[in-house]
């Protein structure tokens, strides 16, 4: 998908003067559907110092995509993963560097990673070193190791290891039982807003956090998202998308999320895919606006389930859910300008009481 979905994928000036020489050596085959072109077209304002981006043919298709040979990546076959540009090198990979290491969680428009959501176990857990995911690999993303740290709330800092706290209870609620998905994120909320409540009066932050987190939740808590709520959610990330990229038309309005009992191992695994690993956790205003992203990234989610219509009997089959969570995440996490996003979500951090979506 990412290979063929229009996007500008830009080439680092070393990558593209290795992929320059391996054509000229005949290392790398000129693609075909380049039509005697050249295969990198010049663009200006790329990260990186970038000066290219991978020409892509009337479909969207990157040329170097060979559909003859299983829907290859040439570069990749003929010359490495070293090759590879860092947005094809990545992907579906989000990753967070911090000064604790690397945090790495997916995007589920991958076919392949959205279907691994509807595996039937392991257990839900945050994984530490996994074989798959090798520390020496070079990793790019969101660059926090300078940064403060994420927020408590405006102008509180809450630090990397009571972040690092959170995250991981934020995976372990979502992956209790007992919880639907809307009853798990309020119950993040409602630890939230007393964890951002703290005063140095109180003492120390990491053991107050504690007990935040200690309180058990209520699992009738949570009010499902209205049809208008998730309406208007969902026009607030197209709101974040930068002028002049492709935009998804808006789904129908519909009311009801039966469709996320469909398989709700799944919902629960996509938003812990949300939670951890988080731009929006670093880039927001506040632990409340982390909980503000669930809540939205699940609305998002319910308003693709109406676009994709009634699937088997007694509701949405699974075939539904897994493209309404791949085009949510198309929206979520590639479309829309994430430091956009968190500046909007952000409104939620203002004034006391519950927190109102800032859609």
């Amino acid at each position: 998908m990412c290979c063929s979905s229009g996007w500008d994928i830009p080439v680092e000036p070393a990558i593209e003067d290795r992929l320059r020489g391996a054509l000229g050596q005949g290392e790398l085959r000129r693609p075909s559907r380049a039509a005697g072109r050249d295969p990198f077209r010049q663009v200006s304002g790329l990260p990186h110092g970038a000066r290219v981006v991978l020409r892509a043919d009337e479909a969207g298709r990157c040329v170097f995509l060979d559909p003859e040979r299983g829907r290859l990546c040439t570069i990749h076959r003929e010359l490495g993963a070293p090759a590879l540009a860092s947005a094809c090198r990545d992907f579906p990979r989000i990753v967070t560097l911090t000064p604790a290491g690397y945090s790495i969680t997916l995007s589920h428009y991958c076919p392949t990673a959205a279907a691994h959501l509807f595996r039937d176990g392991p257990a839900m857990t945050v994984e530490v070193d996994p074989p798959a995911f090798p520390p020496d690999w070079p990793y790019e993303g969101l660059d926090a190791r300078a940064s403060v740290g994420p927020l408590l709330r405006p102008g509180v800092m809450m630090g990397w290891e009571a972040h690092g706290r959170w995250e991981r209870h934020a995976v372990q609620t979502l992956a209790r039982a007992d919880l639907g998905p809307i009853q798990a994120i309020a119950a993040l909320g409602g630890q939230a807003e007393t964890a951002r409540a703290w005063t140095p009066e109180r003492g120390p932050f990491e053991p107050y956090l504690e007990r935040c987190l200690g309180e058990t939740p209520t699992p009738e808590e949570g009010t499902p998202p209205s049809s208008e709520e998730c309406g208007r959610a969902w026009r607030l990330v197209a709101q974040c998308v930068p002028r002049g990229h492709p935009l998804p038309s808006p789904p129908a309005s519909r009311t009801g999320s039966e469709g996320l009992g469909a398989r709700p191992g799944a919902v629960h695994r996509w938003l812990a895919a949300r939670a951890f690993a988080s731009w929006l956790a670093l880039q927001g205003e506040g632990l409340r606006t982390t909980v503000m992203g669930l809540r939205l990234a699940l609305a998002v989610l319910i308003a693709e389930l109406h676009r994709g219509g009634p699937g088997t009997e007694g509701g949405m089959d699974q075939t539904v859910l897994l493209e309404a969570i791949r085009r949510a995440d198309l929206l979520l996490v590639h479309l829309a300008d994430p430091a956009a996003l968190a500046r909007r979500l952000s409104r939620a951090e203002r004034g006391a009481g519950s927190p109102t979506p800032a859609w």
